[in-house]
């Protein structure tokens, strides 16, 4: 009897054909939100599924397990993915020989039973969370456990195990400092953390008055803390944001906590501008609690004060929420005007919140109609909108629609001039689009920002001569960063070619510097009226900005020797959001001042700035050589072997491809640092001299060769040597003359300076015999 041949079964997967799969199933899933393809997600996931279930595995790590447990997890089928924990896991245990490794390893293993099984069992997941925590309470000290800890305390709180959780929290907060990982300096924080993570436990257990004794523990805590805690700004408004939602009733006594505890210990206190940053983030914390509160008219008035851009905002989300509540409130007009103010300058967070207020609105036929349509119109016609909506379902209108409804409502709307002058800008129309940008722009700031100012001086720049542009009305702008923006393009040639549409005509610096300058004035303005009152636009808090702002000026102040002005920028940048740019600024304002002490002191600054937080565009070999000339014009040459070490420190910490990009410059400064250094100490720098001699001769470059002939100039019984250097460095001028170097261009200043080494050698040479060649060295001791 034949019988048909069966097939086999598939071997089962593990090692590079488990990943393999599992990739090509999940890509299969991603394909669907990246594309939106025509196969809908839910037949995707029952395929995919399927696919799955025809497979047998066979991991053979704990790494491949997690992997098939939590792909299972994802595929919402959590009871095969803990059969396969169970079926594996412990087998896979006994192979790992490392017994710090296996404690490790069982645990991940109790976390992901955990994890899968409080699905579809959630009994026996909540007693197994007390052996994981003893799992948790052997790892062994130094041991990373943070995401440990994080996932349990999830688990414990999904499985309402809140009890055992509070216990954790305490377990972990000992093990921590036995760890070492929490210093003293930082033990208050973490305790108010700690009672924090409890108050929000006692809250999803409906104890209230738990809840009070844990928040008021943490607020003693802070309030308490001595003068050798580590508690800044960012920290306490940390633990105001997560106090927020569990007492918002208590947040006015940690705001008055904060402030008195860093006015007793801040050191240097801080400047007005981050003062007023500060009052800005504590007013929006106070709006959320009025809120939460049902205090809307307060929250309302608070909010909207308080809705200026701060640096670390993420985006505008809290506009969006001052958008809810003047809806709650029934504030239609103010909400259609500020909706409106989001998305025309696409304001992430608040625009997509007033897209949908304009969606739910307009039908209503209410007097902000008109708005709500200009808010629809723009949300299709910019580009930023676009993007910011590409995900939300689109209007029922085109724009088209809603802007006929304006112009037969309100013929004489700005926004529709506005609107049509930017898309004939678009087209680069520019005579056309003009007289359409006058009018907006220029008559209405709250609009300019810097992509409107940029439309509008490309479109007199292209229209108009230079001069008949610039003497038009000035277009300000409602805003310290629009300015600022404003300022950044007209400076770039570049960018004000692209917003001319290519034109080759840009104004001269001439021309534009002037108006660069205007606009960086003006916006400093703008942004110390809101240091100073608290009120301003939208773009008139954002502290680095601002900072930028200053470097911008100072750099503008100092290209017309305004030397102590731009210091002064640069103390007020640094006072508001330090960067190593203000640091730079200051050694060229004492280097434009020729201020040696100064010099030396504004380098010392820069070089550790740079070295504890980076400094992308930090050129030693570039300052380095006017640190060493000043401190031989103070007689502390022998401070420049200092200098020389961090020279070659910081070449040293280079990469390969930057070595060999910066080697002429470094050997360039070296030499330089070590003809001033030779004056002091030439014992230990005529090494280096020799060290490098044939190198520099090969570099062919006067300056580098001339500054070792300079170098070698302290050595009497050497100058013929020298001499012959000097007139070797004179043969390669003319060279490098369009290479731009970091120190030493080949230029007219360097043939005169050869020409002085080469006269002042023969003048040295010529006394040198004339007093006996046979003298002994004046340097030497012995």
């Amino acid at each position: 009897m034949n019988h048909a041949p069966t097939s086999s079964p598939a071997a089962p997967l593990h090692g590079d054909a488990l990943h393999a799969l599992i990739d090509q199933a999940q890509e299969l899933l991603d394909e669907y939100s990246e594309t939106g393809a025509s196969i809908e997600y839910g037949d995707r996931l029952a395929a995919v599924q399927e696919l799955m279930q025809q497979q047998q595995f066979a991991p053979t790590s704990i790494m491949e397990l997690e992997r098939v447990h939590d792909f299972w997890l994802f595929l919402q089928r959590p009871q095969a993915a803990n059969a396969l924990l169970q079926a594996h896991g412990d087998q896979l245990l006994q192979d790992v020989t490392d017994p710090v490794q296996r404690t490790e390893a069982a645990l991940r293993l109790a976390l992901s039973d955990i994890q899968s099984r409080r699905l579809f069992d959630r009994e026996t997941a909540s007693a197994l969370l007390q052996p994981a925590l003893r799992l948790l309470e052997q790892l062994p000290i130094g041991t990373p456990a943070g995401n440990y800890w994080d996932g349990w305390l999830y688990l414990a709180r999904e499985c309402q195990a809140y009890a055992l959780a509070e216990q954790g929290l305490d377990l972990r907060l000992a093990q921590d400092s036995e760890n070492l990982q929490i210093a003293e300096e930082d033990q208050a924080w973490f305790l108010a953390a700690n009672s924090l993570d409890k108050a929000e436990l006692a809250q999803l257990r409906n104890d209230q008055g738990l809840l009070q004794r844990h928040v008021q523990q943490a607020l003693a805590t802070l309030r308490d803390a001595g003068d050798d805690q580590n508690l800044d700004f960012s920290q306490w408004m940390e633990l105001a944001r997560r106090l927020l939602p569990v007492a918002p009733n208590s947040l006015p006594s940690l705001l008055i906590s904060c402030e008195q505890w860093l006015a007793r210990n801040e050191e240097p206190a801080p400047s007005l501008a981050v003062k007023t940053h500060r009052k800005t983030r504590m007013a929006r914390l106070q709006a959320q609690a009025c809120h939460l509160a049902g205090q809307l008219d307060a929250a309302i008035q608070l909010g909207l004060q308080s809705r200026t851009s701060l640096t670390d905002d993420h985006g505008d989300p809290f506009s969006g929420l001052v958008l809810q509540w003047l809806e709650q409130a029934g504030r239609l007009d103010q909400a259609a005007e500020l909706a409106l103010e989001c998305v025309l300058h696409a304001r992430p967070g608040s625009a997509e919140a007033a897209y949908q207020l304009a969606l739910a609105q307009f039908d209503k036929d209410t007097p902000q109609t008109c708005t709500w349509a200009l808010v629809l119109a723009w949300s299709q016609i910019d580009e930023d909108m676009r993007q910011l909506l590409a995900d939300q379902d689109a209007a029922p209108h085109p724009a088209t629609h809603y802007l006929d409804l304006v112009r037969a409502r309100a013929p004489g709307h700005h926004l529709l001039a506005l609107i049509e002058g930017l898309e004939l800008a678009r087209k680069h129309q520019m005579d056309q689009a003009l007289p359409l940008l006058e009018q907006a722009v220029t008559s209405h700031p709250e609009l300019a920002d810097g992509d409107k100012l940029t439309a509008l001086w490309a479109a007199r720049f292209c229209a108009l001569a230079p001069q008949d542009a610039v003497t038009r009305p000035f277009p300000e702008a409602h805003g310290g960063h629009w300015c600022y923006a404003a300022g950044v393009t007209l400076d770039d040639e570049d960018d004000l070619a692209s917003s001319m549409g290519g034109h080759t005509k840009v104004p001269s610096e001439e021309v534009r510097v002037p108006l660069v300058v205007r606009y960086y004035e003006e916006g400093l303005a703008r942004f110390e009226q809101f240091w100073s009152t608290g009120q301003g636009s939208f773009k008139d808090g954002d502290l680095h900005v601002y900072s930028m702002l200053c470097n911008n000026l100072a750099i503008k102040y100092r290209d017309q020797d305004r030397y102590d002005e731009a210091e002064d920028l640069h103390q007020r940048g640094l006072a508001s959001s330090p960067f190593a740019e203000h640091l730079d600024g200051l050694w060229w304002c004492a280097n434009g001042r020729d201020d040696d002490v100064a010099i030396i002191g504004a380098a010392e600054r820069l070089w550790h700035f740079a070295r504890e937080h980076g400094f992308s565009r930090h050129e030693p070999q570039r300052y380095f050589p006017t640190v060493a000339l000043s401190l031989y014009k103070l007689d502390r040459g022998d401070e420049i072997s200092i200098w020389l070490e961090r020279l070659d420190d910081w070449y040293a910490d280079l990469d390969a491809e930057e070595k060999q990009q910066e080697r002429r410059d470094y050997l360039a400064a070296q030499m330089s640092l070590l003809d001033f250094l030779s004056a002091f100490r030439p014992e230990p720098v005529l090494p280096r001299l020799r060290a490098h001699l044939e190198e520099i001769r090969a570099l062919q470059d006067c300056y580098v060769l001339r500054r070792l002939a300079c170098a070698m100039e302290a050595y009497p019984e050497l100058l013929e040597e020298c001499l012959a250097l000097h007139r070797e460095a004179a043969t390669h001028l003319g060279k490098n003359v369009d290479k731009d170097f970091a120190l030493g261009d080949d230029n007219d200043f360097e043939a005169r300076a050869s020409q002085q080494g080469i006269e002042r050698t023969e003048q040295k040479l010529a006394e040198y015999k004339q007093r006996g060649a046979t003298a002994r060295p004046w340097w030497k001791f012995w």
